[in-house]
């Protein structure tokens, strides 16, 4: 498309808001802090229909946010992660997404109410709509839209170049109306003007919010913006863990004896097509296409072994026997060695309560039937294994060897994890992702064994 320069009219306007921009942003302490400030964080109260509440503002770049407000004991979350928002309302056992038209509002909020925005950010539209006369003098009013489509007017103090006030759309549980928050009581905090004072007008009245402490770029967890995942019951004991686990299986698990799956992996560096079988009990294979050559890494229950190319391994060559238990619990948790516990050999206490990513998931400390230390985290709500740690040795690695588990999909009954991730000493070796699986699949009972070399006269490598 041709754009045509633009008329004097259009050019006097646009030269009028880079004029306002300019000296709002020098009022508010100048571009280079606004552009230093990577997290905040504030604090105060907030007066709710006559009730006192406190209530803390996380804030971290590019628009990220997390506020927290406590109603007597009860939580009120409005947050937004950068692509999702969610919240919890009082008395709502657990956070929920938001979606919907209040899902872009609050992503609009997540930038707009930074103390970085710069009104130039990528996908925002602002149009100078003017002077206006309002509560606290005369004001510029800008129209800003945000990349979702929702618009805001913001009034910029004619005199100090500060924000007086925002009008805006939002949604207090009665459906999406007009609201006002003013902006007032501005104090200078390391450079930066602040409104201490805010006061947001809607149908429900008046909500004063004064600002006690405010914080540019405290450390800060970024996991607090996301929403929380799973969540677990301190009060189940062992026996109530380990049937809950037998139950998510589903009825039909014990029934399934083979399965074969397709997929990727993600190994030295690269992405990969890949290939798994699976039979009861223990054997398992898997193919890796590494770019034209053939990788294998295969157990029959009994011996492991591999195929390596990059490794200089052409031959089928045995595995060391210590490589067996990292490689055997791809099949316990596959099968659910656990349900089974008595029959496996299993030694299980209940450790409590841990976190694995966002969710939180009961630790249970096994010993195997070989005298093998495993810790397993089952998650909180589906009981399904989400991490096992235990000492090992993994493709020529040795150390903790911890193997997180997650994305589960259903296959003919069985429970497959659409990812599985071994890490050794902290540092990711390998990661599978399967993208579909087939349980009850033909499978050659021979191929899980090490075939004899090619020519018997030249034997592969020596374990």
């Amino acid at each position: 498309m041709a754009v045509g320069p633009l008329s004097a009219q259009e050019a006097e306007q646009a030269s009028e808001l880079d004029r306002v921009l300019a000296m709002h942003h020098e009022a508010r302490g100048g571009l280079e802090k606004l552009r230093s400030i990577q997290t905040a964080r504030a604090s105060g109260t907030m007066l709710v229909q006559g009730m006192e509440a406190p209530f803390t503002i996380h804030m971290r770049r590019p628009n990220q946010v997390r506020v927290e407000g406590d109603f007597g004991g009860m939580a009120l979350i409005q947050a937004f992660d950068g692509q999702q928002a969610w919240g919890q309302q009082p008395g709502q056992p657990r956070p929920a997404v938001v979606e919907g038209e209040l899902a872009a509002v609050q992503a609009a909020d997540a930038a707009l109410g930074s103390p970085w925005f710069e009104y130039t950010e990528l996908g925002y539209q602002v149009e100078l709509a003017g002077r206006e006369e309002i509560e606290s003098g005369e004001a510029w009013k800008l129209v800003v839209t945000a990349p979702g489509g929702v618009t805001q007017q913001v009034f910029i103090g004619a005199d100090d170049g500060l924000e007086k006030k925002r009008v805006y759309q939002t949604d207090f549980g009665f459906g999406m109306e007009e609201a006002t928050t003013r902006f007032e009581d501005y104090r200078e905090i390391d450079g930066l003007m602040l409104a201490h004072r805010q006061v947001l007008e809607s149908s429900m009245g008046e909500m004063p919010l004064t600002l006690v402490s405010f914080e540019i770029n405290p450390e800060m967890d970024s996991d607090i913006f996301f929403m929380p995942g799973q969540m677990a019951d301190a009060s189940l004991g062992l026996d109530d863990v380990v049937s809950r686990y037998r139950n998510s299986r589903g009825a039909s698990a014990a029934e399934v004896q083979t399965l074969s799956a397709g997929g990727t992996v993600v190994i030295a560096g690269f992405e990969v097509p890949m290939t798994v079988a699976f039979a009861r009990p223990d054997s398992f294979r898997i193919d890796i296409d590494m770019q034209g050559l053939a990788m294998i890494i295969a157990y029959d229950g009994e011996m492991a072994w591999n195929v390596s190319p990059m490794s200089g391994v052409i031959e089928p060559t045995a595995l060391p026997q210590e490589t067996i238990g990292a490689l055997g619990i791809l099949s316990d948790f596959l099968w659910g060695r656990l349900a089974d516990s008595e029959e496996s050999g299993f030694e299980a206490s209940l450790a409590g309560i841990e976190q694995v990513e966002r969710d939180e998931a009961y630790r249970l400390d096994i010993t195997t039937a070989d005298g093998e230390a495993r810790s397993v985290h089952l998650g909180g709500e589906d009981f399904r294994e989400r991490r096992v740690v235990f000492n090992g040795s993994f493709l020529g690695s040795t150390g903790e060897i911890e193997v997180t588990i997650g994305d589960y999909m259903d296959a003919g009954g069985l429970m497959v994890p659409g990812r599985i991730r071994i890490a050794v000493e902290g540092l990711v070796v390998a990661e599978l992702r399967i993208q579909e699986a087939e349980a009850g699949a033909e499978v050659d009972p021979a191929s899980f064994t090490m075939p004899a070399p090619a020519d018997p006269e030249t034997p592969g490598p020596a374990p």
